[in-house]
């Protein structure tokens, strides 16, 4: 994890190091912490996906946290961005960046645990890749991207917001959805049908009905476990 502090004031500097180590280090993830003394400082280095958080103090002198923070979300659109401040002037707007957090200063121990668990849980999710073979080639999948997979016939199909692939016939179901059942966000619902979770809008009697307005089923036989474990997810990933 490649973290960037940017903040005009070394002993806030220095304090926040001090507990980003003390939260990343009994994780094991490899880390790397960077400091800045000015947004422009940090601007001239920048390059899109080299950082995967920055602490970005809003008062600063030269050009302040909120501006430049607005050009690193032009620059990387999926940088964690967590802004640190003694006021709530600028709440609104840290917002509008959709900024990952907003901590008063000095911010807490606990405050930033909370902010490594969100973004290291985040970073482990999005490197999950599944292995396929779609005609001669391997290809790795994101698991974010796919939104449903099914067995139709004798071959699997891998949904995805902007199409889908049909998997060569060396792979057979049960081998393809085996790493995606061990991630949280997948479900078998139906024989044959693997359903992402954050993409289901609602749970019906006897379906799923997707973000996307398509409806996939739910076994009777499977309905029970489906409804608590779609009830589970809800409670725990996505309020």
């Amino acid at each position: 994890m490649n973290i960037a502090i940017v903040d005009d004031e070394q002993t806030d500097r220095a304090g926040l190091l001090s507990l980003l180590q003390e939260a990343l280090e009994p994780t094991g993830l490899v880390f790397q912490v960077s400091e800045y003394e000015s947004a422009e400082e940090f601007l001239s280095v920048f390059e899109p996906e080299l950082f995967d958080l920055c602490f970005l103090d809003i008062y600063m002198n030269g050009q302040n946290g909120m501006e430049a923070g607005r050009r690193l979300r032009e620059l990387d659109p999926e940088l964690a961005i967590v802004f640190l401040t003694s006021s709530d002037e600028f709440v609104y707007e840290g917002y509008e960046v959709r900024a990952l957090r907003y901590l008063r200063k000095p911010p807490t121990r606990e405050s930033v645990m909370a902010v490594v668990r969100e973004c290291a849980r985040s970073l482990v999710l999005e490197r999950r890749r599944l292995t396929v073979t779609v005609g001669k080639k391997t290809r790795e999948i994101p698991y974010g991207r796919i939104r449903y997979i099914l067995s139709v016939g004798n071959h699997i199909e891998l949904h995805f917001q902007d199409g889908s692939l049909n998997l060569s016939a060396r792979h057979t179901f049960s081998q393809t959805v085996e790493p995606l059942l061990r991630d949280f966000r997948f479900l078998s619902c139906a024989r044959g049908v693997v359903v992402n979770l954050f993409h289901v809008r609602e749970l019906r009697e006897d379906s799923f009905l997707m973000d996307n307005g398509e409806l996939l089923p739910i076994s009777r036989r499977l309905y029970g476990a489906v409804r608590d474990a779609f009830i589970d997810f809800q409670f725990e990933h996505m309020i």
